[in-house]
């Protein structure tokens, strides 16, 4: 029903605080899928209305407002306008004019403690519906919820799928355990939360850098910190395509989907029902190619207002096809420092700069740094000592607990274990370059030398496009 007459009236008139949003839709999501119409400025008050306007509309042309009581609503010299006006029509309640919802335990003062509401604290989301109804169907004398749903496209809905019930978390959950001693990265969150945030139809974005550089723990804290913005959120290991199939089947039967042995048959069904969820992310950690990924990714229009979100972590370039890219760099000063003091909490400043500067500010390099002093009780000094003197040993030395044995060493073992057989000539460059000097080395160095190199890099210092076969298709 289009809501364009002049003198249109409404069942309820939602009186709430910016504080207390969420409840607010979520009671008026209820009370529009039994029929009623429903007044709320999250829904009504779009751009272009007048808000005095339509807040005088409901306090005068609603049948009732209910009212979300909070500490911050009690404070508000607005809410309290809204309700006293209401009331100063039907003092005595003969009539029912004003209901009340309590969503803290905060106190019902003056006028407002003769009113008979209801409480939705601390109760799950099936007796806080019925609570809800049960105040509904007494007010009306009886006009309770129908039997059936409104048909689809919902007549009376002012948004296309529910408001989520507050502080519900996601009902599939597939994430790796948060880090502890995550540190930094604020304005990499608020990046990676602004963009995920945008309205569209799905969201894809990437975080980029180099091995670890902290692209994993970045969006690992991003899934924590927002666990009631998705139903679903599911992460997948991404770096040997060949098992994502495996776990899109696991998801699959979380799901409630029948199994299926063919991939594609898997990622379609998949895709099928996030589509009738209210809202998911699905993580791909370590991608190596966008071909590795892009099938697998949901294409299809997102309802209005449910959020499908896609993150890929990658070492590689020609991620922007899919959206957009988030570089990460390694820490500043500041961050290093506060990164080894959350194991090492009493370590000189000078010494922990020392220390960082050593092994570039690379957040893993710190952080397993920082577990070996912790482990062994070695002080700062000697051991930015033995980082010196036997650099090789100890950076295969101080495992972090949740990366599986993963360590500097042996993170970039795996990195040359991978470009070794598309490009030889890479593995060649890195060895040549350990042996010189931590400073910027002139790429002429090597272009106007290259009858000294070994076969094939003389022939990649001679011929720049054989660097494209280093490139993922």
């Amino acid at each position: 029903m289009t809501r364009a007459s002049g003198d249109e009236v409404w069942d309820f008139f939602v009186s709430y605080t910016q504080a207390d949003r969420p409840w607010a839709e979520w009671v008026a999501w209820q009370l529009e899928e039994t029929g009623y119409r429903v007044l709320i400025q999250a829904w009504d008050f779009v751009g272009g209305s007048n808000w005095i306007s339509k807040m005088q509309q409901g306090l005068t042309r609603s049948e009732r407002m209910l009212a979300v009581l909070s500490d911050a609503y009690l404070a508000s010299v607005y809410a309290s306008a809204e309700w006293q006006a209401v009331w100063a029509t039907d003092p005595k309640g003969e009539q029912r004019k004003l209901l009340t919802v309590r969503v803290t335990d905060c106190d019902r003062p003056g006028l407002l403690a003769g009113v008979t509401g209801l409480d939705l604290i601390g109760v799950a989301e099936p007796t806080a519906r019925q609570r809800l109804q049960d105040l509904v169907d007494g007010a009306k004398k009886g006009r309770g919820k129908p039997h059936l749903p409104p048909p689809f496209p919902p007549t009376l809905r002012a948004v296309p799928h529910p408001a989520p019930f507050p502080g519900t978390t996601a009902r599939i959950w597939n994430v790796p355990p948060r880090n502890p001693n995550f540190t930094g990265r604020a304005d990499a969150l608020d990046t990676l939360a602004g963009t995920l945030d945008e309205e569209s139809a799905v969201t894809v974005s990437a975080v980029h850098g180099m091995g670890g550089v902290g692209k994993t723990q970045l969006v690992n804290e991003y899934a924590h910190a927002h666990p009631t913005k998705y139903e679903v959120v599911w992460w997948i290991a991404a770096e040997t395509t060949e098992t994502i199939p495996d776990q899109f089947a696991a998801l699959a039967t979380r799901l409630g989907l029948e199994p299926e042995s063919d991939p594609d048959s898997i990622r379609t069904a998949v895709h099928e029902q996030l589509h009738q969820v209210q809202g998911w992310l699905l993580v791909f950690d370590n991608a190596d190619s966008v071909a590795d990924v892009r099938n697998w990714i949901p294409s299809s229009p997102q309802p209005t207002g449910v959020p499908g979100r896609v993150v890929v972590t990658t070492r590689r370039k020609g991620f922007k096809s899919l959206g957009r890219v988030l570089d990460l760099d390694v820490f500043e000063p500041e961050a290093a420092v506060a990164l080894i003091r959350t194991r090492v909490p009493d370590i000189d400043t000078e010494l922990a700069v020392d220390i960082a500067e050593f092994l570039g500010r690379l957040p893993l390099a710190l952080e397993q740094a920082a577990a070996y002093m912790d482990a062994t009780s070695m002080p700062a000094s000697e051991y930015l000592k033995l980082l010196r003197t036997r650099t090789e040993e100890l950076i295969a030395r101080g495992l972090v607990a949740d990366r599986a044995g993963t360590t500097v060493a042996t993170l970039w073992d795996l990195s040359l274990d991978q470009i070794a057989p598309d490009c030889p000539a890479a593995v060649q460059l890195l060895d040549l370059c350990a042996y010189l000097a931590p400073e910027a080395v002139p790429l002429d160095l090597f272009t106007d030398h290259s009858q000294l190199l070994p076969s094939p890099l003389s022939q990649a210092a001679t011929d720049r496009s054989s660097s494209l076969m280093c490139l993922p298709p």
